[in-house]
């Protein structure tokens, strides 16, 4: 009888170790199905938000010319429902203008955002960055919000485009901007000139 005994002692010891073995493993299994769900997730949240555009147009996209041309072109922006702040800072964002003549980018590598219109009325007319050389300039105004480079929810910046008059957009040309912010999809704003211009200098409703 004690030798029984000592046998079933010894398997129930086997027994213990298998059952110890068998949730350690578990635990294991489990922890690292966890871990690859929690990254899983992880990498598709950053997919979702590099595919997804942080701005977007808040308005009516303007062009101020006459009957030679538009040579400036007005954007207001804002930032998209539940998208994070952007920073406009001249090197934290990329403009670039795709025009008949050619693309042209960092536009904006001059300008920081100017914050000397805030919370004002706002002539546009008076707002034109300079376009004396050969390429496309961007001048970006704060609008609404405080005076810092970020355009955060809530706020309002006004993207403006002066073209030299050798590049001014006539009736029916076809122009896009594409405003690259450091994360998330670019913004890209596609516009046609209408076929009826401002006999003196004016603004169009480019939609």
């Amino acid at each position: 009888m004690a030798k029984k005994g000592i046998v079933g002692i010894e398997a129930a010891i086997v027994l213990i170790a298998f059952v110890i073995v068998a949730a350690a493993l578990a635990f294991v299994v489990i922890n690292m199905g966890m871990y690859t769900t929690q990254k899983s997730k992880e990498v598709m949240q950053q997919g979702l938000n590099e595919a997804t555009t942080a701005l977007e147009v808040d308005g009516t996209v303007l062009g101020y010319g006459d009957t030679n041309g538009i040579t400036r072109i007005y954007i207001p922006l804002k930032v998209s429902p539940g998208q994070l702040a952007v920073d406009f800072s001249n090197d934290k964002i990329d403009i670039v203008i795709n025009l008949p003549s050619g693309a042209y980018s960092k536009i904006n590598s001059e300008n920081d955002p100017d914050s000397t219109k805030i919370n004002s009325v706002v002539d546009y007319g008076s707002l034109a960055p300079s376009a004396a050389g050969a390429t496309p300039v961007a001048g970006i105004y704060i609008i609404q919000g405080d005076e810092d480079s970020v355009l955060e929810p809530g706020e309002k910046f006004l993207l403006v485009i002066g073209l030299p008059s050798t590049m001014a957009l006539t009736v029916y040309e076809k122009f896009t901007v594409e405003i690259r912010p450091l994360q998330g999809a670019p913004l890209i704003i596609e516009r046609a000139i209408p076929p009826t211009l401002p006999e003196t200098s004016g603004f169009v409703n480019l939609g």
